[in-house]
């Protein structure tokens, strides 16, 4: 089963974290690292090192980033850098709710294809006035 690292400018991925919780509860094998103003890059780097491989028990870690380019994502970057032709680890930026819901659902089941996290990420992304008016 892959692991699941949620990282984010803030405290938005604990966020992410614990509201995930409340469909699927506690859940193995997934971890939040939220990057605070006062935190150093460099130290940052390390987190993130430490926290895929607490995730990473033999199936690889996907890590959402809650930005492209944001200062978490970067940070990932430098990660991936070290080990650029390992498959172990994928990163999916622009985090959203659907997306964490979307890997929790299918994960146990193997492994969740990052096309798939993209559309759920899209998808629950809409005008609902939009959708409402249309459906009048």
């Amino acid at each position: 089963m892959k692991g699941i690292v949620i990282t984010s400018h803030g405290p938005m991925a604990q966020g992410i974290l614990e509201t995930s919780k409340l469909f699927f509860g506690d859940q193995a094998q997934m971890k939040a690292c939220c990057l605070s103003a006062e935190d150093n890059p460099d130290d940052f780097v390390e987190v993130l090192k430490e926290a895929v491989k607490e995730v990473d028990t033999g199936d690889g870690a996907v890590v959402f980033c809650d930005m492209l380019f944001g200062s978490p994502c970067n940070c990932m970057a430098r990660v991936l850098g070290e080990d650029m032709e390992s498959d172990r680890v994928q990163v999916v930026t622009g985090v959203n709710l659907a997306m964490i819901l979307q890997i929790l659902a299918v994960r146990e089941a193997g492994d969740p294809s990052i096309e798939e996290l993209l559309q759920s990420g899209h998808d629950g992304i809409a005008d609902l006035k939009g959708i409402l008016k249309a459906n009048l």
